[in-house]
This record gives C-alpha cells, structure tokens and sequence, in this order.
C-alpha cells in the first residue's frame, strides 16, 4: 500500500464502512474476555508503550518522507531490539507485500493493541496515516511516561517495606532467642514486650516449613485470583476507590478521546477504540455500557453521569462541546488539564510516601529495639 498524504490539517469523513471495519473486532468480543484469553493462552510477545511509540515514531517519519509503507517497516525492522515487535515484522511485511492494508496485517500477525490496529486504519482511510503515527507515537511516550512515573512512586515502599520486614524476621528469629537463654540463667523476668516477641520468635522456628508453604499457597491462591475475571472486577472497583485511581481513569479516557476525536471520528466511534487503552476492568465495562447508550441517541455528557468515578468536570465540558460542536477542542482542554492534574498527584504522592514510610519504620523498628534493650537494662539493674 501506498502512502498518499492529504493535506495538513485536512480530515476525510469517516464512512459507515470504515466504522463497522474498525469496530468489527472490537465488539464482537467483549474487551475484558479478550483480555483474559491473551492473558492465559496467547504466545504472542507482549509490546511495551516505549517499543510502540519508537516503531510508530519511525513509521511516520519514513512515511512522511514518502518512503511506501512496505519499505518503511523493512527499514525499521533493522533498527529495532530483537524483541517484541521486530518479531512480528517479518510476518507483517510478508502480508503488506501480498496486498493486505497495513492496518489489517498488524491485526492479523497479533501482538499490536487493537487501539493500535482501529486508528491505523483510520489514518489509512483518511490519507493521514504518517500524522496517526505521529500522534501514536505520542500517545504512546505519554502512555509510558504516566506508568513509569507510578511505578517510580511505588519501588522506595516496596523497598524500605521488604527491608523492614527482613530486620524484624532476622530479630525475632536470632537475637531475641539468646537474650531469653541469657534471662533464663540469671533468674530475670523478661519484659511484656519481649516475651511477646518471643513468642512470634519461638512460633515462627517451630512452624517455618508450614508457614513458608502458607504463604506460598495464599500468594498463589492470590494471584489466581487476581487473574480470574471475577478477582479483576474485584479488585478493580477496590482500586477505583482511590482518588488516585478515578484521577488516571479521567485522564485516560480524555487522553484517547482527545487522540481520536483530532482525527475526525465521532466520539461514538471513537469510544470503543478508547475502551482498549484502559487498564481497569470496571472502567471498560462502565465505557462499553456507554457506548450502547450512545446507539440510543444519548448524548454523551449525559451518558457520563451514570458512571460515579467520573469526574464533574470532564462531564461539564463534555456538555459544553456537545451543545457547541466543539467537543474536539473541549476534550483537548480536558486532557491537558488531567495531565497537569495527574503529575502534581504523583509529586505529592511521591512527597507523602516518603515520610510516611520512614515514621512506619520507625515505629517498627524502635519496638524491636524496645524489645532488645529493655532486658538489657532489667539485667544490669540485677547485676
């Protein structure tokens, strides 16, 4: 296939055609089932937004520089790790070089989001596909950046928690024992505090096999569950409960929106396509229910106000483009707002765990210590 670039700026209607081609694979399987199919059976590699945006990046710079789409993925083919999407290359230049649009093979060979495939094939349709890459591949550095940031929030308590947890296992296990041999042999009664330890200590040598297999069998019983659709659903109502979680759902939804409705759809035809990009379950159930209410003729502000996460202001401005048929220009102004939004949350949660981690540590560590050096002084007063 040909590369043809329209004009900038310049945005083809999508036809009922195109619609129901890019839908087709979107709706005929629920998202969430399809999630969990790829989840226990798929072996197609898993592709990182990072490795997504640098092949999309590419992609459009060959594109834009007139280069066929066949040529550009045979030349970024030879620029990219031996990993994820470079292994799926050969498969999809095979079935671009027989004919087959480039949007279709990506969904055929698998291993590409259907987010990835569905505004593929818009751009392909429109003669915009170097500008779709492009704004992919921005989608997808912003996509990475948003899980890198929490993933940076989350390793200092990890760390200082397995930490803490380490020191207190090696205390109770092997210091406090020889304190309580040293106290049974000078006739001193030990602390509250360290008999109680102690006994964790003496509870913990007796059952360690067991308790070891115990946990081994809770994590695993936890991570089966977690897997399941109903752990997901579970959990992911749980997580929603968090002013955190509702914040990255907002700016999630206005991210992909704001990327799709810039290309020219409806946000009707633009919702299933934002549905893929989401990591919570309960999330892409509420979307799909709206897009069944949106068949109906609802508008869409109105259908976002059945859904409780949602926030007040993103269904405000949604109204105001809705009415003024600028809902483009509106869900742009959303997804800066919750850009902005979302990084001053993670600097503040990056500020409160700190303390909050070392107070906790603290605590911990200094009832250990209580549980150490109060004997040592019920013994020198003896002596």
């Amino acid at each position: 296939m040909e590369n043809h670039v329209a004009p900038k700026g310049l945005i083809m209607p999508i036809t009922p055609q195109l619609q129901s081609k890019n839908l087709e694979t979107t709706n005929h399987i629920p998202i969430w089932q399809r999630d969990i199919a790829t989840l226990f059976g798929s072996k197609t590699p898993n592709v990182s937004y990072k490795e997504l945006s640098t092949f999309c990046r590419k992609i459009s710079f060959l594109l834009g520089s007139g280069i066929p789409i066949k040529s550009a993925l045979s030349i970024v083919s030879e620029q990219l790790p031996k990993r994820g999407i470079r292994k799926q290359l050969p498969k999809l230049i095979a079935r671009v070089t027989q004919g087959e649009s480039f949007s279709g093979a990506a969904r055929a060979v698998g291993g590409f989001p259907a987010f990835f495939c569905g505004f593929a094939s818009i751009g392909e349709a429109t003669a915009r596909l170097p500008q779709v890459m492009e704004q992919l591949a921005d989608f997808y550095e912003n996509q990475a950046e948003t899980r890198d940031e929490l993933t940076a929030a989350l390793v200092y308590p990890i760390a200082v928690t397995i930490m803490m947890l380490g020191v207190t296992i090696l205390a109770v296990t092997f210091v406090l024992p020889g304190y309580s041999r040293i106290f049974d042999a000078s006739g001193v009664e030990l602390p509250a505090l360290t008999r109680g330890l102690l006994a964790v200590s003496e509870f913990m040598t007796a059952n360690f096999i067991v308790i070891i297999i115990g946990l081994i069998g809770i994590l695993l019983g936890v991570v089966l569950f977690v897997q399941s659709s109903p752990g997901r659903e579970f959990f992911a109502g749980v997580r929603l409960r968090f002013s955190l979680a509702r914040l990255i759902a907002n700016f999630g939804l206005a991210q992909a929106l704001n990327l799709l409705l810039s290309a020219g759809l409806s946000v009707s035809q633009a919702l299933p396509f934002a549905v893929d990009v989401m990591d919570n379950v309960k999330v892409k159930h509420d979307l799909n229910k709206i897009s069944a209410d949106l068949e109906t003729g609802k508008p869409f502000w109105e259908a976002l106000t059945k859904i409780e996460y949602i926030d007040p202001l993103l269904i405000g401005l949604s109204r105001v483009g809705e009415e003024t048929a600028r809902l483009p220009k509106t869900m742009e102004k959303c997804h800066a707002y919750y850009t902005q939004s979302y990084k001053r949350a993670i600097k503040r949660l990056n500020k409160l765990v700190e303390p909050m981690i070392t107070l906790i540590l603290g605590l911990g560590l200094g009832i250990i210590m209580l549980a150490i050096i109060l004997p040592t002084f019920e013994l020198a007063m003896v002596m």
